[in-house]
């Protein structure tokens, strides 16, 4: 068919659909290279003092960035939670 459609963009002008394709990528580009390291150990910052913790993991949430870290309270109790990254700092 002329325009070069395919299932996914059954429809759409070619242009459209190359214009989404670069948008895409330059988005993923984007995404990569502000992408946080995977384990790294950190600075809690939410229980009113600060703790050193351990990033185990990360995620996306909407514009920003959550980090499930792990950390021990000054009475010896260990907390796993999720936390925004601007809640932890990098040690």
């Amino acid at each position: 068919m002329a325009g070069g459609t395919n299932r996914a963009s059954a429809g759409l002008p070619a242009w459209l659909v190359a214009a989404n394709e670069s948008t895409r990528r330059a988005a993923e580009e984007a995404l990569a290279q502000r992408r946080p390291q995977r384990q790294v150990h950190c600075w809690v910052h939410a229980t009113g003092a600060d703790h050193a913790g351990l990033v185990l993991e990360w995620r996306r949430e909407g514009a920003g960035w959550m980090a499930r870290v792990v950390w021990t309270t000054g009475g010896g109790d260990i907390v796993c939670t999720w936390l925004d990254a601007e809640q932890i700092d990098p040690v």
